[in-house]
């Protein structure tokens, strides 16, 4: 089975957006990847936020695309977020008083807990920091 990267809003709009600052980085990652044997883990909360994100700031074109490209399922996989898994969120959102992660965020590491999934894909400063806070490892790190 393909190793799991979980791809936070971040990732998917700096791929498909040429004015975020982490574009040239997303893009050479994400060809990269479709090489190898990952799959980019996404939930249809992520997706929604980067989709919304691209329609607002790019264009209804650009969403198009990014949409396409979200449903490439040889290389992304779409996990819903399920009442138990926004359960678990909310508890871990409320958990954290000294952070300001959103809910989005919390629900992304729920999902990676779940898959066991270990590696992360984003440049979202909160997403960053939860990351490697639940001990995942971001790519790109040293």
């Amino acid at each position: 089975m393909a190793e799991l990267i979980f791809a936070d809003a971040s990732a998917w709009i700096a791929l498909i957006y040429p004015k975020d600052s982490y574009h040239q980085q997303a893009s050479a990652l994400y060809r990269s990847l479709m090489d190898e044997d990952y799959l980019l883990v996404v939930t249809n909360w992520v997706a929604y936020e980067a989709l919304s994100f691209v329609r607002s700031r790019a264009s209804y074109a650009v969403a198009v695309a990014l949409n396409q490209i979200l449903h490439n399922r040889q290389l992304v996989w779409w996990e819903q977020i399920t009442p138990a898994i926004e359960e678990q969120a909310v508890q871990m959102f409320w958990r954290y008083e000294d952070k300001t992660w959103g809910i989005v965020d919390c629900a992304s590491l729920v999902v990676m807990q779940l898959l066991g999934c270990q590696l992360a894909f984003g440049y979202d400063h909160h997403f960053v920091e939860a990351t490697r806070q639940s001990g995942f490892h971001l790519l790109g790190d040293g």
